[in-house]
């Protein structure tokens, strides 16, 4: 049997480094250590698009493989700035209120997924596995059917999947959810994540689950809840790797014996950032003793910058910051240290490692692989990781304001 991984970007490990998102780092090791092939996306301008059609180029990655398919940016950008980040991503985490998207872009997202599953003939033979990831592919899938693929595809949400009324809000939802019955098997993070979605079979489609299976005019879907999170023995070693970097050594000097706060997450709305910072504003006004006695620190990792949700939060956390600061700072000290760019090797662990208890709420509320993991002690150096579980979680962040 050979897998053939397939989702939006892939991912190159770097030595020392720490995996960019949950999916890659969930998926790394695996295609390494397995011989998988892992497939995604190349975005070509449009000149250089022209005459080609989904080819996919192909690299080594450890016993597995990396491959790219072809994609003119026009429609790329239509389907992933558009319709995938723009009408699912904010449904999908309970939303509705910031989708904004039109009938190009839901055709731009149908023509990626075909053009996908074009280039994915190239791996076609009688062994071949397909393993789907996330949100930006519910119909990769019935693609795949259509070009009379009969091996086995199974499809894993790395997001939450909303409530019924929600997903309503989604231009073409039944359809989409239609094309998603295509797949043998589609996989959810949470319990919940799976009862939305046998919800919305139910009422909106009128099938019946039984068992945790469904027939469609596709076949049988089963569904399945498979929780995921992260490779800790790996995350341990490179953080002890880490501590002994010059800029940790920096780090910890500028704190002057402060306890530190720190967060790692990529800048989007729902990680809770703004209700964070809050959280941390309140504390020191209701506790002025922990002036200088601990600093917050808050990598937001730059992303979608071409969607106008996210350029207003970036603008929305840059005041928020300034407020909080001016309001408990001093001259010598700031109370939120606030990075907009990549953590790299600095938060490779070993900022939180001797002596220093990191809670690191990644990615609160509503999110899927993200939130999923195990509270971890991470070694010698006595560092406390906590990481709360994707469900305990969300229900947190339903009692909390938007």
């Amino acid at each position: 049997m050979s897998v053939v991984v397939v989702s939006n970007r892939i991912a190159r490990a770097k030595t020392d480094e720490p995996a960019t998102g949950g999916l890659a780092a969930a998926l790394l090791p695996m295609v390494k250590q397995s011989g998988a092939t892992w497939v995604g996306t190349n975005v070509l301008a449009a000149d250089a698009a022209q005459g080609r059609e989904c080819f996919a180029e192909v690299e080594p990655l450890g016993n597995g493989a990396l491959a790219t398919i072809d994609l003119p940016t026009r429609p790329y950008r239509n389907y992933y700035e558009g319709f995938a980040n723009s009408a699912l991503w904010p449904a999908l985490h309970s939303r509705p209120d910031l989708i904004q998207v039109t009938a190009e872009e839901y055709a731009s997202y149908r023509e990626v997924n075909a053009c996908m599953a074009r280039g994915l003939l190239r791996f076609s033979d009688p062994q071949t596995v397909y393993w789907v990831q996330d949100y930006h592919f519910l119909t990769l899938g019935a693609e795949l059917r259509q070009l009379r693929v009969e091996r086995p595809i199974g499809f894993f949400l790395h997001t939450p999947w909303a409530e019924r009324g929600t997903m309503l809000a989604v231009p073409h939802h039944a359809d989409l959810v239609q094309a998603m019955l295509a797949y043998d098997l589609v996989g959810f993070q949470t319990e919940e994540d799976q009862r939305n979605f046998e919800d919305y079979l139910q009422v909106e489609l009128g099938l019946n689950v039984v068992n945790g299976t469904v027939a469609s005019d596709w076949g049988v879907t089963r569904l399945g809840t498979f929780p995921i999170g992260i490779d800790f023995d790996e995350f341990a070693a490179r953080a002890t790797r880490a501590v002994t970097r010059p800029e940790i050594a920096r780090l910890r000097a500028s704190l002057q014996g402060a306890k530190l706060v720190l967060g790692v997450d990529r800048l989007d709305y729902s990680k809770g950032l703004a209700n964070r910072m809050q959280a941390f504003d309140r504390m020191l006004a209701i506790e002025p003793s922990l002036k200088r006695n601990v600093s917050f620190l808050q990598i937001a990792v730059p992303t979608r910058g071409g969607i106008r949700a996210y350029r207003q939060l970036k603008s929305e956390l840059a005041a928020l910051v300034g407020e909080v600061n001016g309001r408990h700072g001093d001259v010598d000290w700031s109370p939120i240290r606030y990075l907009n760019r990549g953590a790299g090797r600095v938060l490779s662990g070993g900022a939180g490692r001797p002596g220093h208890a990191v809670a690191r709420r990644n990615e609160p509320g509503r999110q899927g692989v993200r939130g999923g993991a195990e509270p971890v002690r991470s070694g010698r150096a006595g560092a406390v990781c906590v990481r709360r579980r994707g469900q305990a979680a969300r229900r947190r962040a339903a009692r909390q304001p938007a």
